[in-house]
């Protein structure tokens, strides 16, 4: 605590202490309130990390509350896409650069968790029907079509009039 060293006389004096006094609480709160921001977001920041880096992982309380239910809006992470993201960058550091360095690995690594974050059952359906409906749609060649009777139905080489069973 501070001792006073000059004494009070008058009620101005004392209104003007009391002002001091109040303007001197108000700093040491906001400096001592930005103090605290500053140590909540110290400890915060590995919490953070900790939460992100296992955030693929699915809570059995999330999983079982998403069974059946389908959102049509925008994009959102489902199986495909968080297994996406743990194997794709260990199926590309094994396969693909098995002698590159620890820095490229990683870096590779989360590229590659980038890329696995895109794609989902939807999209990876999407380009799988696009592709599908171009081989379709591609001239077949080479094939012979069945002969039509005269009816207009195709002649299978059976007479209708025979006696088969």
């Amino acid at each position: 605590m501070m001792t006073m060293k000059n004494r009070i006389t008058n009620l101005t004096e004392l209104q003007a202490e009391i002002a001091r006094l109040q303007n001197i609480k108000r700093e040491q709160e906001a400096y001592l309130q930005d103090q605290l921001d500053i140590v909540k977001e110290k400890i915060n920041k590995p919490i953070h990390f900790f939460q992100n880096m296992f955030a693929f992982l699915p809570s059995s309380s999330g999983l079982l509350s998403k069974v059946g239910v389908g959102d049509g809006a925008g994009f959102h992470e489902d199986w495909l896409t968080k297994s996406l993201k743990i194997g794709l960058p260990f199926l590309v550091n094994r396969v693909f650069f098995r002698k590159a360095g620890y820095v490229k690995k990683i870096l590779m690594g989360l590229v590659s968790t980038q890329a696995a974050g895109f794609l989902n059952k939807e999209r990876l359906a999407g380009v799988v029907d696009t592709i599908t409906s171009w081989i379709k749609k591609s001239p077949q060649k080479n094939r012979r079509s069945k002969p039509r009777n005269a009816s207009g139905g195709y002649d299978f080489g059976i007479p209708p009039d025979s006696e088969t069973y």
